[in-house]
């Protein structure tokens, strides 16, 4: 049932002219993973190749995110991963508010029919989304926050996108320290 309810969306989300970015994206960005996941990701927008191959985080961010998962002790196929918007900005800007607000119910009927009872938010974006206000991430990254979304409560572990890490040092290191927290969580 879940996998139909996915599948559904999926379609619907394909077809989605609710802001502008579907001129100038070359497919949807549903999301990927399993219909029962361990733990939810959410990013914060396609990048180009992503926006090339249809699936989330398969560029040199996703490479960093598979291995920050293994870190944690969790398998890429057994996590479910997503974005608050489903098409790439140009340039891969930050999204604009009112391409989140258009895209926000694609991502509510996600997590509706996801259920998950534990959400990883990566980025500001991501985070700043789910809790329904500014988020800071260089005091909030790496604890587990209630959140309630879209009538939904669950979880919350928020911390950096793995692209910020592929350009600062700094960022990295939180980053590995935030998924080794999250492996204890998890266990």
């Amino acid at each position: 049932m879940r996998e139909e309810e996915l599948e559904g969306l999926r379609v619907r989300v394909s077809r989605c002219r609710r802001c502008g970015l579907w001129r100038t994206r070359t497919q949807t960005v549903f999301g990927s993973g399993p219909a029962f996941p361990r733990l939810v990701l959410v990013g914060e927008a396609p990048g180009a190749q992503e926006d090339e191959e249809g699936l989330p985080f398969v560029g040199a961010a996703g490479k960093l995110l598979t291995s920050l998962l293994l870190s944690a002790g969790l398998r890429r196929e057994g996590v479910y991963i997503t974005n608050v918007l489903k098409c790439r900005p140009p340039g891969n800007r930050t999204p604009l508010p009112e391409e989140v607000e258009a895209c926000r119910p694609h991502l509510e009927e996600q997590l509706r029919i996801l259920g998950p009872s534990l959400v990883v938010s990566l980025g500001r974006v991501a985070a700043s989304t789910l809790l329904g206000r500014p988020v800071e991430l260089s005091r909030e990254h790496g604890r587990v926050l209630d959140c309630r979304f879209a009538g939904r409560s669950f979880s919350l572990f928020p911390t950096y996108h793995p692209a910020a890490a592929l350009y600062s040092g700094k960022n990295r290191s939180r980053l590995e320290e935030d998924f080794r927290r999250l492996r204890e969580l998890l266990t």
